[in-house]
């Protein structure tokens, strides 16, 4: 038996370390690896059960056409230059007939490798393709983290170790972020008391010393409460607001409108609580946000995610250890992305498309329509809004759809051509995080299996075989991956690098020391950039109409025991989540007759599915939760929760609104 290094390639902000242990050539076991400065040994139960995603008797392990009727899943194997001679044929015919921004691509988050999941970029530029725009996930908190403070990555993660309250606001870290959680236990064993924000009790507010139910996407407005409190009460650091934030006296004229009454009518929360939380807040020696990026999918998230970004820059808590906020820590990886991405080579502005509103696209855009879609790393057809447009979408004839895939997805189901795709077990990467600081190389653990190929590989030759010579496209895999690295890097860590070791490009101090990388290297409170692009230049809290039918907020968290749609294919999780369930209020369920748990139809104007309801306090009046994304199959009427969900686009950056829906319930 061997082990080996390898890295966890899914969407998920621990990035973590692992060891394969390896008999005659199949991997037999995972654990964590020790060493790894963050995660630390330790796995979630999801990657404990890798093996299961590698030789499961679902992968698709050969290259494919579809012989039946779209979504059915019939198919018959052919060969590899078969598939990839039918691509290039209609590419060429495509662009010819239609022109070349009528092909399009949709890449998931399948896999967070840098190259593995960037390398159909330079093909699709050279190709001419309509280009995509925004995320199902952070980009509205990706901006409004930056017109605050810029770049990612103020305050590390580990820093939470030293400080005395720490807040959770948004997020459910048992979940989504267990291993920075891990780290607040050193706090906590030194006093240090934990508050979490959330519109239901999810995992993590049953471990807080004080949980805070909030309605939906009003936070920005009790960001604005505590600022009110903590002007009015004098407990906010005047030196550090002079010298190291922008627009304190335009914030400060907004204030007054934001009175913890105010915000009680806005959010739910009892005044008493909002001034309570802001004495806390401004009494603490050096308090910490984790704020969560699923706070950002509604139509309100980029401002509040800047408004929450603002908040220690009153009390100077960037600056103390153990204090600040912590979105994400991208900023962490200085490298030299543009030798795989190769924008030079798209030789012209092509259309842009929003990746929310791929069911828009699939059956509304004619400026030219869609005639060619390429699916790499996802599973749109359940994990994008207006699920059923989309699989509509993917129903049209005229439509030639290539999907690379590990498991007949619910996305599969409609492809022309269906291709194998590798495991990250299978191929090399490297890998940065966007929840620790550590950048890891991983080599393949095992040969392929089957016929599986990697991105890398089908893109490069897909390349080639169109004729484009380019050396992104033939150069060893590994070169890339030294291509990115800063040519700053020492011998030391070039070292690390090429033994698979975790190691930082950059040193990082434990407390925050320099500079704010917004233009005027502070905090902005007022933005210019901001006005610039037609935003507000303060923090402020906007009230937005309802959209949609339906009496119930719907929530769309993530599961415990899946992760988006991965996962899902492993039965002994399957069986942990037990069923596609909906948490619903004990009197939201009494007024609809639903006086026991069982199964229930979920409802509005875009579809329905049937649900099992779970009758809990965990979720307030008014709100129902519904956690995780089951694929069809595992739904007893082949529906998914994201048939409920709309393709509205947020305040800033182009992201989903997931969390944003109504819905009725009935029994």
């Amino acid at each position: 038996m061997i082990e080996q290094k390898t890295v966890c390639p899914h969407d998920c902000p621990n990035t973590c370390s692992i060891i394969a242990k390896v008999e005659n050539g199949k991997v037999t076991a995972t654990k964590g690896y020790p060493d790894h400065p963050f995660t630390r040994g330790t796995l979630c139960t999801k990657v404990l059960h890798y093996k299961e995603i590698i030789y499961s008797p679902e992968r698709i392990l050969y290259p494919m056409k579809r012989v039946g009727e779209k979504g059915k899943g019939i198919f018959e194997r052919i060969s590899w230059d078969e598939a990839l001679s039918q691509i290039v044929e209609k590419i060429k015919e495509t662009k010819l007939n239609s022109g070349a921004e009528s092909i399009y691509y949709y890449k998931g988050t399948g896999t967070m490798g840098i190259i593995q999941s960037s390398i159909h970029i330079p093909f699709f530029n050279i190709v001419g393709a309509s280009q995509p725009r925004g995320s199902l996930c952070c980009p509205a908190s990706d901006v409004g983290w930056k017109y605050t403070v810029g770049k990612h990555l103020v305050n590390r993660p580990e820093s939470i170790g030293h400080t005395d309250l720490f807040i959770v606001w948004g997020m459910n870290m048992t979940t989504t972020n267990l291993h920075m959680l891990a780290f607040y236990q050193r706090a906590k064993k030194n006093g240090a008391k934990m508050i979490v924000i959330d519109p239901y009790r999810n995992r993590t507010a049953k471990q807080a010393d004080w949980y805070i139910p909030i309605k939906p996407g009003t936070d920005a407005a009790l960001a604005l409460g505590i600022m009110h409190v903590l002007v009015e009460e004098d407990v906010i650091d005047k030196e550090y607001i002079q010298e190291h934030t922008l627009g304190f006296e335009e914030l400060n004229k907004e204030l007054p409108f934001y009175t913890p009454k105010r915000v009680e009518s806005i959010t739910g929360i009892p005044a008493d609580d909002v001034r309570r939380f802001a004495r806390m807040y401004g009494e603490a020696r050096a308090p910490f946000i984790r704020i969560g990026m699923g706070i950002s999918r509604n139509r309100r998230g980029g401002m509040i995610v800047r408004t929450i970004a603002s908040l220690p820059g009153l009390v100077g808590a960037y600056h103390k250890k153990g204090g600040g906020a912590f979105l994400s820590s991208s900023g962490a990886f200085p490298l030299n992305k543009e030798a795989i991405l190769r924008s030079d080579l798209l030789q012209k502005p092509t259309r842009i498309l929003d990746k929310v509103r791929l069911g828009y696209s699939l059956l509304e855009e004619n400026s030219p329509p869609v005639k060619m879609f390429f699916v790499t790393s996802g599973n749109p057809a359940i994990s994008n809004p207006t699920a059923e447009k989309v699989k509509e979408g993917l129903s049209r004839e005229d439509l030639f759809t290539v999907v690379h895939e590990q498991f007949m997805t619910d996305t599969a189901l409609y492809a022309d051509i269906l291709l194998p795709a590798t495991t990250s077990f299978e191929a090399f990467d490297v890998y940065s995080s966007y929840g620790h600081t550590f950048f890891q190389k991983a080599d393949p653990v095992i040969e392929p299996l089957g016929e599986a190929w990697s991105n890398y590989r089908l893109y490069s030759t897909l390349a080639q075989k169109m004729g484009y010579s380019i050396d992104v496209f033939t150069k060893p895999i590994e070169q890339l991956a030294e291509d990115l690295l800063p040519s700053t890097l020492s011998d030391e860590k070039k070292e690390a690098f090429l033994a698979g070791e975790p190691f930082e490009l950059v040193e990082i101090e434990e407390v925050f020391q320099g500079r704010f990388t917004t233009p005027s290297g502070k905090i902005e409170f007022y933005s210019e950039q901001m006005v610039k692009d037609g935003y507000p230049g303060i923090p402020t809290y906007s009230e937005v109409e309802d959209e949609g039918e339906g009496d119930l907020h719907l929530l769309t968290p993530p599961a415990h025991f899946t992760l988006n749609s991965s996962f899902s294919v492993i039965e002994a999780l399957r069986k942990k989540e037990k069923r596609p369930t909906i948490q619903i209020h004990p009197v939201d369920a009494k007024e609809r007759n639903i006086l026991e748990d069982g199964w229930v139809k979920v409802f509005n104007e875009k579809g329905s599915l049937r649900l099992w309801a779970r009758i809990t306090e965990d979720t307030p009046r008014g709100i129902v939760a519904a956690e995780g994304v089951w694929w069809s199959k595992y739904h007893s009427d082949g529906n998914a929760i994201n048939n409920l969900t709309s393709d509205l686009l947020t305040d800033m950056g182009f992201g989903s609104t997931l969390h944003d829906n109504k819905v009725s319930v009935k029994r």
